[in-house]
């Protein structure tokens, strides 16, 4: 699994590799049932502190994306529980709505808002395929 850190980003480096982990997952690179790597493997390919991948793979475990068995071993969820999915979505609607907000401040009008959301659902959902929700 191919990871890029940007070392120059400001944007913590736990959150950077939880972010690409999503982004596997949501490209299919990474299925439902899937072991990640161990934390300590994927520390030594990313040239990241064992405690900054653990921190990645706690976040993605409390937002019900993996679980992490009692041998360090991680996996991708194969099903969320009906709470856990209303989680999700609940959490979806607010990040939803706090870019809908920040839209209207840079006056981005409604069309140019659903293009770019149609473009990024298009990257994601590709062939017209539904893909099975996180």
């Amino acid at each position: 699994m191919k990871v890029n850190i940007d070392r120059k980003n400001k944007t913590p480096y736990y959150q950077q590799l939880a972010q690409q982990l999503l982004l596997a997952i949501a490209a299919g690179n990474l299925q439902h049932g899937d072991q990640l790597p161990s934390i300590r493997d994927l520390a030594g390919q990313t040239n990241l502190n064992y405690h900054t991948v653990h921190k990645s793979y706690k976040e993605l475990q409390k937002k019900g994306i993996i679980t992490i068995k009692p041998s360090s071993k991680a996996f991708v969820i194969t099903e969320k529980s009906a709470e856990a999915k209303s989680a999700t979505q609940q959490q979806l609607s607010i990040k939803i709505e706090q870019l809908v907000i920040e839209a209207c401040v840079l006056e981005i009008n409604k069309q140019q808002l659903q293009q770019v959301f149609q473009e990024n659902l298009n990257k994601y959902y590709t062939n017209n395929k539904d893909r099975k929700p996180l």
